[in-house]
């Protein structure tokens, strides 16, 4: 087999040649263009095994390049370079069928673990798909509102999401099975045998909410009389599901970020952080848009 191919997509010339250097040094072959319309034509000319683009482009921006990819070739794998680490940035980019985006500035090792699991994600043959689909199929899904075309979609989507190792938001009505859903890609994915902690985000008090995510010290506060561990910290190395993730106050989504961004939680009285394994999936029945526009979703 071949070198695996990587096109790389950056209007910043010095960001261009590092990832290049960094990816040559990993064994891929690595393609460059410097703008949005560039990438889009080599794209076309000859489809790379992976596509690593910046969202900020001049022209045919990084966004618009990752909708014109996935229309020429819905299984495509694209990574997003962002340097705004926002909520809003990470959903128009899923939205929009990213793999998985990369925050500025990042190091050698981060960018080379993104690459590595998008293209395993890539490799993963149609036995290894059909049985994450069986498992899929088996958790609890019988449950799920909606017809039968829109529940093989459901199917085929949460095998499909099981094979990566992304944060996944869900959206839908109240009572539709969200929460099932979540489970399901649980079940499915490589941490199936781990952890599955539920948090309804609209169920807790908010000024005890942050103390039931992230755990506290004895002391911490008034009332804290014994060390307590977080939801984070008892799903670690499988899944924390978020419920009505929309409804948490904007700093703790502030902290959620930072979960997901370096992988450790800030324990109520702890100085030091402390680092988690863990997926998260949330879920929301609120308009997105209308969320991020309104400032409730950051």
């Amino acid at each position: 087999m071949g070198k695996r191919r990587i096109l790389v997509a950056d209007d910043d010339g010095s960001l261009r040649r590092i990832v290049k250097h960094n990816l040559t040094q990993r064994g891929y072959e690595v393609l460059l263009a410097s703008d949005g319309a560039e990438a889009l034509q080599q794209f076309k000319d000859d489809p790379p095994d992976l596509t690593v683009a910046d969202l900020k482009m001049p022209g045919l921006d990084g966004l618009e390049l990752l909708r014109e990819i996935k229309r020429l070739d819905k299984a495509a794998i694209v990574v997003m370079i962002t340097g705004h680490a926002t909520v809003q940035t990470a959903v128009e980019a899923m939205k929009a069928g990213a793999y998985d985006y990369i925050v500025k500035p990042f190091d050698r090792e981060e960018l080379q673990f993104v690459v590595d699991k998008a293209l395993a994600s890539k490799s993963i043959d149609d036995g290894t798909l059909r049985l994450r689909q069986q498992r899929a199929d088996r958790a609890s899904l019988t449950n799920v509102v909606g017809d039968c075309g829109r529940m093989q979609k459901i199917f085929d989507q949460v095998a499909r999401i099981a094979l990566t190792d992304s944060t996944v938001l869900i959206h839908g009505e109240s009572g539709t099975g969200k929460e099932l859903v979540a489970r399901a890609i649980h079940t499915a994915s490589a941490r199936g045998q781990k952890p599955f902690v539920a948090v309804n985000c609209t169920a807790i008090p908010e000024n005890l909410l942050e103390s039931e995510l992230f755990g506290h010290t004895q002391g911490a506060f008034t009332g804290a009389t014994a060390d307590k561990r977080g939801k984070f910290e008892a799903a670690h190395g499988g899944t924390v599901f978020l419920d009505e993730v929309v409804d948490l106050h904007p700093g703790l989504q502030v902290k959620l970020l930072r979960v997901l961004q370096e992988k450790t939680v800030d324990k109520v009285g702890v100085a030091t952080p402390i680092p988690v394994d863990v997926r998260v999936v949330a879920a929301t029945n609120r308009d997105l848009d209308d969320a991020l526009n309104s400032g409730q979703l950051r």
